[in-house]
C-alpha cells in the first residue's frame, strides 16, 4: 500500500534496503535509510544496578538477553549453547527479560521453558518476565555482555542501547547486526550453538567482576546525526510530495 501510494519509503538499515529491492524490484518510490540512535533518559539511570542485580538474585557476572519470546528471536539456540557449556562444566548465567506472550504462537514460551527444565538449566537461564525500563537499563549497564541471537532484526533497539553504554555484544551473524556494530561485536551463526557457547565461555573467563557503565561520551553526536538524517528525509519527502502534486495538476 505504501509503495502503491507513491510515498517516500523510510527504512532503518542498508540491510532492509537490500531486502526492499529484492522483494519489490518494480518500486519507483524515493527510498531513504535512516539509522536511529538512542538517548537513554537520565531519570532511568538513577536506579542502582547493584540493587537491581540483588533484587533478581543474579550473580556478579551474567549475560543479558532482553528479547520478547518470539520464535525468530531464537531463544532455543541459547538453551542449546547453555547445554553445551553445562557439559563442559562451565557455569554461565543468562538473564532474560521480555514478554512471553506471542499471539502468533501461544505455546512457544512453554516449549522453550520445558526444554530448560528438562535439561536442568533453571539456574543458568533466568527469565524475569516484563520488567520496568529502568531495570532494563540497570541490567544492561552491569552485564558481562548483551546477547541477541535473533534470526531477523530491522535495526535492533537492544543493540543500539548496548552501544550507547559501550556494553560488549555477542550477536547472531546477520547482515543488520554487522552493519549496526561495524564488526565490533562477537558473532555466531543463527544455527550454531557451539560458536555461541565458545563466545560465552571466553567472555565469562575474561570478566573481572561487575562493571557499571555510563553513557559513552560520543552518544550525543550519534543522536544528533540521527536527528539530522531524519529531518533531511522529512524535507526530501515533503519536496517530493510537492513535486508530485504539481505534476498531477499539470
Amino acid at each position: 500500500m505504501q509503495i502503491a501510494s507513491g510515498r517516500t519509503i523510510m527504512l532503518s538499515s542498508e540491510s532492509a534496503l537490500r531486502d526492499f529491492k529484492a522483494y519489490y524490484p518494480g518500486a519507483r518510490n524515493q527510498v531513504c535509510v535512516v539509522r536511529f540512535a538512542t538517548q537513554p533518559p537520565a531519570a532511568f539511570l538513577n536506579t542502582d544496578p547493584a540493587e537491581v542485580i540483588a533484587a533478581y538474585h543474579l550473580p556478579a557476572n551474567y549475560f543479558y538477553l532482553p528479547n520478547q519470546f518470539y520464535r525468530h528471536k531464537n531463544h532455543q539456540l541459547v538453551v542449546d549453547a547453555l547445554t553445551i557449556l553445562k557439559g563442559r562444566a562451565v557455569d554461565v548465567v543468562i538473564c532474560a527479560s521480555g514478554s512471553k506472550e506471542d499471539r502468533r504462537e501461544p505455546g512457544y514460551y512453554d516449549l522453550v521453558n520445558s526444554e530448560i527444565h528438562k535439561r536442568g538449566l533453571e539456574a543458568h537461564f533466568r527469565h524475569l518476565g516484563v520488567i520496568p525500563l529502568p531495570h532494563v537499563y540497570a541490567l544492561l549497564r552491569a552485564s558481562t555482555a548483551l546477547i541477541n541471537p535473533s534470526r531477523f532484526e530491522g535495526w535492533s533497539t537492544t543493540v543500539e542501547e548496548a552501544k550507547s553504554f559501550g556494553v560488549p555484544m555477542i550477536l547472531s551473524d546477520i547482515d543488520v547486526h554487522r552493519e549496526q556494530t561495524a564488526g565490533s561485536a562477537r558473532y555466531f551463526g543463527v544455527d550454531d550453538p557451539v560458536a555461541l557457547a565458545d563466545h560465552l565461555m571466553q567472555a565469562a573467563q575474561d570478566a573481572h567482576g561487575p562493571i557499571i557503565r555510563n553513557v559513552v561520551p560520543h552518544q550525543n553526536d550519534n543522536v544528533s546525526a540521527f536527528a539530522a538524517s531524519f529531518a533531511a528525509t522529512m524535507r526530501q519527502a515533503a519536496a517530493e510530495n510537492v513535486d508530485n502534486s504539481l505534476a498531477t495538476r499539470k
